[in-house]
């Protein structure tokens, strides 16, 4: 009896053993494997770390490089960044682009000085046969931006009742392609004024403080730009002279009196 139960014992014993160290081998092969996970989630938050800053960096650069596009044209439209930017958004929806938007307007200054200046021009036209009519004389549009004074010879052109192909033939003569900011500018520019004020609602209009500082964001860039540049200028300065000499130590073991070009020459001889 006594025998028999320590038979049992051990291999109870036994069996406890063999779970105990099956358990054991199981539970080092899960941490393994949350080891393993843990590495390749932390490799993966590095990555998407690293493309969101390289995101951020290349938005940033965007707006940078937008916002001083919209000084420019702006500056050329003679309009108020902001004003420019929700006249931009509008007219999008009609075809015409930012840069397109700028050489209009920029067009409709240039005529109204011509007239202002010469009494001549495309104009001329419109001061002989629409202004009588609706009371607009020239001195009306000498102190306007452009898209001050564009919106006057559409109110201008409306009120004093010209049929569609009058109208194409005025705004034509002002700029090609105005035609189709017609349905933006008549009612006294309603739409222009709702579309706008969307795009600025929206967060897609940059203040005049907004553009300033991207402004100077884009002198910071240059100015960064320009120490890398110098840095590299000065080490390249600094490494001539080594430059110099290594590439006269080639030249010279390449020469056909060089105990190395004299080697290889006993070498291919032999050969």
């Amino acid at each position: 009896g006594g025998r028999q139960v320590r038979s049992e014992l051990e291999g109870v014993g036994a069996s406890g053993a063999k779970g105990f160290g099956r358990l054991s081998r199981e539970m080092d092969q899960a941490n393994a494997r949350l080891a393993a996970f843990a590495r390749r989630a932390k490799l993966a938050g590095w990555a998407a770390a690293t493309a969101l800053s390289a995101a951020v960096v290349s938005m940033t650069r965007s707006t940078v490089a937008a916002a001083n596009e919209i000084g420019q044209l702006a500056q050329m439209a003679n309009a108020n960044p902001e004003v420019f930017q929700r006249w931009s958004a509008a007219s999008s929806t009609v075809g015409i682009a930012q840069e397109k938007l700028a050489d209009i307007l920029k067009d409709v200054n240039d005529r109204v000085g011509d007239f202002l200046q010469t009494g001549g021009g495309p104009m001329a036209d419109f001061f002989e046969n629409i202004a009588p009519k609706v009371g607009v004389t020239a001195d009306e549009f000498v102190r306007l931006s452009g898209p001050e004074a564009l919106q006057l010879y559409v109110n201008s052109l409306q009120k004093a009742g010209v049929s569609q192909q009058e109208m194409t033939f005025y705004l034509e003569a002002m700029a090609s392609d105005t035609t189709r900011l017609i349905p933006l500018l008549q009612n006294g520019g309603a739409e222009m004024t709702r579309l706008g004020t969307q795009a600025q609602a929206l967060g897609a209009v940059l203040d005049g403080d907004a553009i300033a500082a991207m402004r100077r964001s884009e002198l910071a860039l240059a100015s960064i730009g320009q120490v890398f540049t110098g840095v590299r200028n000065r080490i390249a300065v600094a490494l001539a002279p080594t430059l110099e000499a290594v590439a006269n130590a080639f030249v010279a073991l390449a020469s056909s009196t060089s105990p190395i070009a004299q080697a290889f020459d006993a070498v291919l001889t032999n050969l």
